[in-house]
């Protein structure tokens, strides 16, 4: 039996067992769909052929939402706007590939922000995607159409991409797990932002979240990048290991200064005590520590560069934020971008150096603040920096991280009085994700939010 809190990994078991068959599977999680997606609008679109493609006998044959930036042959990736072309794209990316060539069969597309730039799902193109623990709550951002999907129990799993938290925010304010893997991890063709933004998935529970990366964890002959060894056992064998005891840095306010709310911080102190109880040393960290030089060109110059590798109408219809940002990234000049991208990678040396050391893992909250209603994030993207206080305090703990490289998970550990869930992040030193995954096994175990009830209206 099928429920909404059904996992990945319990549906790969009830196959093995042959209690299940991948078509009743697709069935199930089509049948769902088609009942719940005009009211959530997590899929901007889905496959009319799906059934048909996921009748075969493969092992790993389950449903997964592919995000509305991430190219799948033979279909369109407006990427959620009215200015990307509609035409189908030839081929997979590089990571799709993998995901696909495991054996999952691609439902369709979930909702994203236009181009990906923003901390909600609302677009123009798709219109608003809800959050199912609460429908006038933002579902995040900008992979919201995946978290609501997989939230809703519409598939098991979906794809996203995390350039600025666009996993992690929108894992915790659905009730999942979201996992933002090193730089270079897993496959990219390209790196977009610099590479500072990674393709991921959206899971229900930190086993999954392992499942799927070590599927798509397989070496990158042709990768411009050098590959890590990879001699380990597989990541999910690791997580049975016993972790050693840590030191655990702790920061209670984020790098760029925004207000902390005190459920917050809360949050963030009974997570660090109950470390603590574990034989974890606390660490406390000041902001000042992870102080990027160079940030500023990042933001104003390579992250908005990187536009450029879209061919984009500007006669079409775009939200007000996206078209500033197309602006100053035409405004930019070849020694400004060249110069910001040698400044930036400087500059984060010394910042990664300090997992090494200062702390093994540090501790943040998620947000700084509660997520709010729709409409406040986006209207927040159009103004002047330094107006934007409730954006600041959403992403003050998360997008500097991309800049880094580092792995990072965001885990939905506590509940508002609206029902929203809100969490912790644990972000860990290069290639670490083992360690990050078997410290969120133990959260996992403690706070159960993968038993936790959708409202009625969703079960």
């Amino acid at each position: 039996m099928i429920d909404v809190q059904t996992t990945l990994t319990e549906l790969q078991v009830a196959m093995a067992k042959g209690d299940l068959t991948a078509t009743e599977i697709a069935h199930h999680y089509w049948n769902r769909t088609l009942r719940l997606n005009d009211r959530l609008n997590a899929f901007s679109w889905l496959d009319p052929d799906f059934l048909t493609h996921s009748d075969h006998p493969c092992f790993n044959s389950l449903p997964i939402g592919i995000k509305d930036v991430q190219e799948v042959a033979g279909q369109p990736n407006t990427k959620s706007s009215f200015m990307v072309s509609g035409e189908p794209v030839a081929q997979n990316s590089l990571f799709i590939d993998r995901v696909l060539s495991a054996g999952f069969v691609a439902m369709g597309r979930t909702a994203s922000s236009e181009l990906a730039a923003a901390l909600t799902t609302e677009s123009l193109k798709h219109g608003t995607t809800i959050n199912p623990w609460h429908e006038d709550v933002t579902a995040s951002g900008s992979s919201g159409g995946s978290a609501a999907a997989v939230a809703a129990g519409l598939v098991p799993v979906a794809t996203g991409t995390d350039g600025a938290g666009s996993i992690r925010l929108p894992a915790v304010a659905c009730n999942l797990v979201g996992l933002k893997v090193t730089r270079g991890l897993l496959p990219q063709q390209t790196g977009p932002w610099d590479w500072s933004s990674v393709d991921g998935f959206l899971t229900r529970t930190v086993l999954d979240a392992a499942t799927m990366i070590e599927l798509v964890d397989t070496p990158d002959p042709d990768a411009w990048m050098p590959q890590r060894p990879n001699n380990d056992p597989p990541l999910t064998d690791r997580l049975s290991e016993p972790l050693s005891k840590l030191r655990i840095g702790v920061l209670n306010r984020p790098p760029n200064s925004a207000s902390v709310y005190e459920p917050q911080l809360a949050a963030l102190e009974e997570t660090a005590s109950l470390l603590a109880r574990m034989g974890h040393t606390l660490i406390e960290v000041h902001p000042n520590q992870l102080n990027i030089e160079g940030l500023d060109g990042y933001r104003q110059v390579v992250a908005p560069g990187w536009s450029h590798l879209l061919d984009y109408d500007l006669t079409q219809p775009a939200h007000p934020s996206v078209i500033a940002r197309l602006q100053v990234t035409d405004g930019a000049t070849v020694p400004q971008f060249v110069r910001a991208v040698a400044e930036l990678r400087k500059g984060t040396r010394a910042v990664v150096s300090r997992w090494r050391t200062d702390f093994d893992v540090l501790l943040t909250p998620l947000t700084g603040c509660p997520f709010p209603d729709h409409g406040v994030l986006l209207d927040e993207t159009a103004a002047p920096p330094g107006e934007r206080p409730i954006s600041d305090a959403t992403r003050g703990f998360v997008d500097w991280v991309n800049i880094l490289g580092l792995p990072a998970i965001s885990l939905p550990t506590h509940v508002d009085p609206r029902g929203v869930p809100f969490g912790v992040q644990l972000i860990g030193r290069p290639y670490s994700e083992d360690v990050l995954l078997r410290m969120s096994m133990l959260l996992e175990d403690h706070h159960q939010w993968h038993t936790r009830q959708l409202p009625e209206e969703f079960r």
